[in-house]
């Protein structure tokens, strides 16, 4: 009985673990630009929005974010436009996946990350982007 119980388990579980990676994401989060607007760190329920105004960094700082981004590990870019430009990374063990949005707007650059399935990232979106963040001001800095 438990043996049944078992493997009735484990077939779930695979099953699970197949859904969240070949069910389609929800096309109308892959281009939303939701708020705040206002410049700061605005965590959301499973995500995080951060918002930095342009003068305060570097000119080409949309590109170097956005190349940033496609070089995270098992990060996808998902379509061909900047206006947002969204990227799809997914979780190493299960391939949950969190989608980013980048923009500019109103001379600030956006940057919206969060989770597609679930409640919760245990702020797994909000290091990345701080990451991100991280990497594109190392660059800033001079040489020597």
């Amino acid at each position: 009985m438990i043996w049944k119980l078992l493997v009735g388990l484990v077939v779930l579980l695979v099953l699970a673990g197949l859904w969240v990676r070949i069910a389609p994401l929800p096309m109308d989060r892959l281009s939303q630009k939701p708020g705040p607007m206002e410049p700061g760190v605005h965590p959301k329920m499973g995500g995080i929005k951060i918002v930095r105004p342009l003068d305060g960094l570097p000119p080409d700082a949309i590109d170097r974010l956005r190349e940033i981004a496609a070089k995270t590990p098992r990060t996808e870019r998902v379509g061909t436009g900047d206006d947002p430009a969204t990227f799809v990374t997914r979780s190493k063990l299960w391939g949950f996946p969190d989608i980013a949005l980048i923009w500019v707007e109103d001379d600030a650059l956006h940057v919206h990350s969060h989770l597609v399935f679930g409640q919760g990232d245990m702020g797994v979106n909000a290091a990345k982007v701080t990451r991100w963040f991280d990497q594109l001001e190392a660059k800033e800095q001079p040489a020597g």
